[in-house]
């Protein structure tokens, strides 16, 4: 009687493990049904010629016919850029808070100089 009963136990036991399994089993179906129905959608939009007009504006600076592309800076950035060059325009001119800058930062040790670019701080 009593091996009947275990029998009868460890038959329910057996049940109840591949039951848990095939439970586990449907979840992770559910799971990657899902993020392949993700996936599919996402391929599809970057299939699109919109998505890849996109991109190509993003990485490559091109524009569609007809399209105009308006930069908005400041004034003082324009006036810059767009002055013309009395001396030579093949020669750079710096500005001169650029050059008392590379002087002070040329007058420094490499840790005053991650100091001062990090922090902007002057621990000389």
């Amino acid at each position: 009687m009593l091996y009947l009963i275990f029998l009868v136990l460890n038959y329910k036991y057996r049940e109840y493990r591949v039951y848990l399994s095939i439970q586990q089993l449907n979840q992770n179906n559910e799971l990657f049904l899902g993020e392949i129905k993700e996936a599919q959608e996402i391929l599809e939009n970057k299939s699109t010629l919109a998505y890849k007009n996109k991109i190509l504006k993003a990485q490559q600076w091109l524009k569609s016919p007809g399209e105009e592309v308006i930069f908005l800076i400041s004034e003082e950035k324009y006036n810059k850029y767009t002055q013309e060059r009395n001396n030579n325009p093949n020669q750079i001119q710096a500005t001169p808070n650029l050059l008392e800058e590379d002087s002070l930062i040329q007058t420094m040790t490499i840790y005053q100089r991650w100091i001062y670019l990090i922090f902007w701080k002057d621990i000389r």
